[in-house]
């Protein structure tokens, strides 16, 4: 490989794009060192480039961009591109101390106050894309047809990848054409969000070099199969036993986390679900996950238990609660960070464990959903900024919320302007 001619210093902000400052490769250490400064505004811009009007920054204050000198990826040398490092950032007030609308700052806060309560949260990540402009015609689903479609750029994708010491389980075909899922390896929830940022970038960038476009938009083509994100969590103890399974079903302290999520499902949604697209995709039978349920193996419940195999005690140490309800336009440190204070919440209340569903919530009568306290999770994305406005300020800060607020508010607003607002956020998402 080449060695990098610039470095790039990038923070995955409110719209889930990945935006920074680049320097040449003999600036990189200086910069690493003393970060850069950064306009608080912009993490405001929409996926459109457009600037909320009631943003709480307008074209006041400075932040800097402080990169994480572990968290490196290093792109290859392209034709007409030169190789260039890219490095995870956190946005940080003029001092270096917290700044309140950095989702990364805000996931590391809620994983300090996690494992205050004696826990860790170990994830893996499940994404789901389309890969535009193939030649080859559309193999049938989960075919190896469809999975060599793409074998080169995957091959490609993993080689990047590893200059993170970063990898990925599983390249494969999926339900729609050209679509595919890439899965990967658990790691601790900060490097886990990490690697999901590098995961995308990289795809992205190998896409592009050969003429194609990689998204991750929740719904690109109503036409066409939807893209989720799957996040699988696992609760270990401070002491790094696993506390998520035992006798195929959660723990009691699983179960309370799981049911602080379910209760606080629709704000949750605003920072797992966060653009007018996201609904277009979640809908009843089609495996997304459209009820505040839970179930064992269930992929119509929001969160799904998977117990994976029992030791010789009974307990499921490979356990996993995946949870179905969040896509590619979501920014991955603030869909941990607001699981993590829900589900927190709920250890917190001693909350019981969710009553497993076995079967579609559809197919239940509205009495019963309503007998067992299942109920269909909102349909719009200002349904769930209204539900998510009374705990925002306690979860992420006055300051963060009205911020992101207005980033929703806007995407809201492009979508309503837009006669193809899904094929609009796939060029960028």
């Amino acid at each position: 490989m080449s060695s990098p001619r610039f470095a790039f210093f990038g923070n995955h902000e409110l719209s889930a794009i990945f935006r920074g400052r680049s320097v040449p490769i003999e600036l990189a250490d200086g910069a690493i060192k003393s970060g850069m400064p950064w306009v608080p505004t912009n993490v405001c811009l929409s996926a459109s480039n457009t600037i909320p009007p009631d943003n709480p920054f307008g074209p006041m204050g400075e932040t800097r961009l402080m990169p994480d000198p572990k968290r490196r990826i290093t792109l290859p040398k392209r034709e007409g591109r030169p190789a260039m490092d890219v490095y995870l950032a956190d946005i940080t007030e003029p001092d270096g101390s917290f700044w309140e609308a950095c989702g990364r700052s805000q996931l590391k806060r809620a994983l300090k106050d996690l494992e205050a309560a004696g826990y860790k949260l170990k994830v893996g990540f499940e994404h789901e894309l389309y890969i535009n402009g193939l030649t080859e015609i559309s193999a049938p689903a989960y075919s190896l047809p469809g999975s060599r479609a793409v074998a080169e750029l995957a091959s490609e994708v993993l080689d990047t990848l590893a200059t993170a010491g970063a990898g990925l389980d599983q390249f494969m075909s999926e339900f729609g054409q050209h679509q595919f899922e890439v899965s990967s390896p658990v790691r601790g929830a900060l490097k886990g969000a990490d690697e999901a940022v590098f995961t995308r970038e990289v795809i992205r960038d190998a896409a592009l070099a050969r003429g194609l476009r990689a998204t991750f938009a929740p719904k690109p083509d109503l036409s066409q199969a939807g893209s989720g994100v799957h996040i699988h969590m696992s609760l270990w103890d401070t002491h790094g036993a696993p506390v998520t399974g035992a006798h195929d079903a959660p723990t009691p302290v699983a179960g309370a986390f799981a049911a602080g999520i379910l209760r606080q499902i629709e704000a949750v949604m605003a920072y797992t679900a966060p653009t007018p697209n996201s609904y277009d995709r979640i809908a009843p039978s089609s495996w997304v996950g459209a009820f505040n349920c839970m179930g064992v193996k269930n992929r119509e419940a929001a969160i799904r238990f998977v117990p994976r195999a029992a030791d010789k005690d009974g307990n499921n140490p490979a356990a996993s609660m995946e949870y179905r309800l969040t896509d590619g336009s979501a920014n991955p440190y603030l869909t941990l960070a607001a699981l993590i204070r829900a589900g927190l919440a709920g250890i917190g209340d001693q909350l019981a464990t969710p009553v497993g569903v076995d079967q579609d919530p559809a197919t239940l009568s509205d009495e019963e959903r309503a007998a067992r306290g299942i109920r269909r999770v909102p349909s719009s994305l200002a349904q769930v900024l209204d539900a998510a406005e009374p705990l925002a300020a306690a979860w992420f800060g006055e300051t963060f919320w009205r911020a992101y607020r207005s980033v929703r508010r806007n995407e809201i607003n492009d979508a309503a302007k837009s006669a193809d607002y899904g094929a609009q956020l796939a060029r960028v998402i």
